[in-house]
């Protein structure tokens, strides 16, 4: 489905924003407007754009606060952190870079900002794998989601999911976790397969919590967490459940057929300067240098070789909380993995499959997230009666 450009990248990126417009972190009219004013492929025009906007809202926001207006200023903070994300998210091959850290920092300060006047205020979460707690009205302790999100989000970008839980009487957790957010561009700490040794201690962080309780967490897993949630789950038996979109089985299977026969030659140090090259293409360019920071690989090869780590395959069996994986008919990324993982789970489960008919198309239901989380809950609230 396209939104706006004719680019598929760009276009999947605004797509991700206006998503989000459910939970009041993007408006369409804003986020179209601010599209009319990048040039096609352009990922400086691109910067410029998203952070002039969000620079323009942090501004009435300030002095929205100043007359003491907390609740406008809140909510154009809010849409401020999420368009200072989309800012730097072209700019994300180089940690040292002036638009990846002035616009994460200004993302990071502006959600904080609005942090205790928003509809659903929240506190932040300091650890090794820091983020935000939010939890409904009440005593509790509640049931609670904790969110890992995928290769490129933040724990901030996870407030859109927010509402979904709190609506329904569950406290939510999103962390920032090896690779991601925080944990990346603050602490320089790169992305790393084994997560069956870090959502334990995810888990005993959110266990210890005020209003969470312990016996009911739930991890949920999206995007690129759909291979990282899996094994972390391997790892955690006092999880209540497990809920993964776009289940992944094994990364390294959709890498090799899109790769066609160069990846036969992954391991061949003669073959440096044919995967060097594919830095050439910019559409590749985009794509493999922001993932070649984020694992610390110095080079194409290095990145693809890495990759091959990441892989369900020795621990779906050990799985033992009530699964929920999702797949969607036209994700690009999971390229009808989310079966495989299901399928090599012993534990009770369930699989569902959204469609482009219902409006959920692409990647993680592309803009309608609801219909993911209303399955999601459905199933939860059944599953854990």
């Amino acid at each position: 489905m396209k939104l706006y450009f004719d680019d598929e990248a760009f276009d999947g990126q605004l797509q991700r924003t206006v998503a989000k417009c459910d939970a009041a972190m993007a408006n369409i009219g804003e986020c179209l407007t601010i599209a009319s004013q990048i040039a096609p492929g352009d990922r400086d025009s691109w910067y410029v754009a998203w952070s002039a906007f969000a620079d323009g809202l942090a501004s009435q926001a300030d002095r929205a606060a100043q007359h003491g207006h907390a609740v406008s200023a809140a909510s154009l903070r809010l849409r401020a952190a999420e368009y200072y994300r989309q800012a730097f998210f072209w700019h994300r091959d180089d940690l040292d870079g002036r638009q990846l850290r002035s616009a994460y920092r200004a993302s990071v300060d502006a959600f904080r900002k609005a942090l205790a006047d928003l509809p659903r205020p929240g506190r932040i979460v300091e650890g090794d794998t820091p983020g935000y707690l939010f939890t409904p009205r009440g005593a509790g302790p509640f049931p609670t989601i904790l969110h890992i999100g995928g290769y490129d989000s933040t724990a901030e970008e996870l407030y859109a999911s927010v509402y979904p839980a709190l609506d329904r009487g569950w406290a939510f957790v999103g962390l920032d976790g090896p690779g991601q957010g925080s944990v990346l561009y603050q602490r320089r700490v790169p992305l790393r397969p084994d997560w069956e040794h870090v959502v334990p201690g995810m888990f005993e962080l959110v266990a210890g919590l005020p209003g969470v309780d312990a016996q009911r967490i739930v991890l949920v897993g999206r995007s690129f967490a759909g291979v990282l949630a899996p094994r972390g789950a391997a790892a955690t038996p006092r999880l209540a459940a497990l809920i993964v979109d776009p289940g992944q089985y094994d990364m390294a299977a959709g890498l090799a057929a899109r790769l066609g026969k160069l990846w036969q030659h992954v391991d061949d140090p003669g073959a440096k300067a044919q995967f060097d090259a594919l830095l050439e293409i910019p559409a590749l360019r985009a794509l493999l240098a922001p993932r070649m920071v984020t694992h610390g690989a110095a080079d194409p090869q290095a990145w693809f070789r890495d990759m091959r780590r990441y892989s369900c395959a020795e621990f779906a069996a050990s799985i033992r909380c009530p699964s929920f994986v999702a797949d969607n008919e036209t994700d690009p990324v999971s390229t009808g993995q989310g079966q495989q993982l299901f399928d090599a789970m012993t534990c009770a489960k369930t699989f569902c499959r959204f469609s482009r008919a219902a409006g959920a198309e692409g990647h993680c239901e592309g803009m309608v997230p609801i219909v993911f989380w209303t399955a999601a809950f459905d199933w939860l609230e059944a599953t854990l009666r």
